[in-house]
């Protein structure tokens, strides 16, 4: 079943979805959405993997997640959620601006060096 992610929360250039097609509970995606927007990457962090234990299937708290893990420095978790939601919602136009941003800014990285 393809999902959609809708609508989506701007934070420092990033996309934020607060609901999915699929219902969840949306308690843990919003209060997530609020902890990010209050630089608490931590609890997001939190918040959306709670998220994801109630439906794996959701491309909104995968492409949180990868939001908040890119924030904290974590670029490998970051990717492997950014490729789960792209899966999961290939179409998402929040999603592939997410995903082609963090892309950018890891191969600036990258190119940097240590």
């Amino acid at each position: 079943m393809k999902r959609s992610v809708l609508p989506a929360v701007v934070l420092s250039g990033l996309f934020l979805a607060v609901a999915c097609a699929k219902p969840t509970d949306p308690g843990p995606l919003e209060a997530g959405v609020t902890a990010a927007r209050e630089d608490r990457w931590d609890e997001a962090v939190r918040y959306w993997t709670a998220a994801l234990e109630q439906d794996p299937g959701s491309a909104a708290a995968h492409n949180n997640l990868a939001v908040a893990l890119e924030k904290k420095g974590d670029w490998d978790g970051a990717g492997r959620e950014y490729e789960a939601a792209r899966r999961l919602a290939p179409d998402s136009p929040e999603i592939k601006v997410n995903y082609e941003s963090f892309r950018l800014r890891l191969e600036a990285g990258r190119k940097k060096g240590p």
